[in-house]
């Protein structure tokens, strides 16, 4: 009886410490960087037009939210702002801050980015990112290029390509959600989510 008993004990250690390995193993291979091999690509959209907002557009309770959300934002760091120079920042700027300000002009004049916004989503050139201090793009920290604090506020958007920023400014001024650019964004993808901004003007243009 006593030496079933042991070989009960000893079969139960050996399987916590089996279970064990797996989780360190799991957990390393989680925090190993990942080379970046994902593809990159600028398809030239000739459809900003269709991208525009019409007289006739109604934005809906999600976006009505945003705006009392942000009602009394403002940033110093827009002032002598354009649209040209916005979309500049957009398509070369790697410093986060001016990425941000740069948003913010958007969210202040929606009805003249939101076109160029949208043509941008076929657009995965990547850019790059600098002085992010804790932010958190998990496929960015895998691939080495941001550093974990264990804390920080994070995004689903990969604000490291143009497309990828374009989606954010467009999901963080709409409220909206149903077309985030990530790292494996393709250009079929890309196309997938401007007919969903296209359906989503169309929509509430009615």
């Amino acid at each position: 009886m006593i030496r079933i008993l042991l070989a009960g004990i000893l079969l139960l250690l050996a399987v916590r410490l089996t279970a064990q390995q797996e989780i360190t193993v799991e957990s390393n291979d989680f925090w190993k960087p990942v080379a970046d091999t994902f593809l990159y690509f600028n398809h030239q959209d000739s459809l900003r037009a269709s991208y525009s907002l019409p007289p006739s557009f109604k934005k809906p309770t999600a976006w009505i939210e945003e705006q009392r959300e942000y009602r009394f934002y403002s940033s110093n760091d827009t002032l002598g702002f354009s649209l040209n120079s916005v979309l500049e920042i957009i398509d070369t700027e790697q410093e986060f801050w001016r990425l941000c300000a740069a948003k913010t002009w958007c969210f202040a004049h929606p009805s003249e980015v939101f076109p160029h916004l949208i043509c941008r989503l076929s657009n995965k050139t990547k850019i790059g990112l600098v002085n992010t201090a804790d932010l958190i793009i998990w496929d960015r920290i895998r691939t080495g290029e941001l550093k974990f604090y264990g804390h920080g506020g994070g995004m689903q958007e990969d604000i490291f390509t143009i497309a990828g920023r374009a989606s954010w400014i467009l999901n963080w001024m709409t409220g909206e959600s149903f077309a985030s650019v990530g790292i494996e964004l393709t250009p079929a993808l890309a196309q997938e989510y401007q007919e969903a901004w296209v359906q989503y003007i169309q929509s509430n243009s009615k």
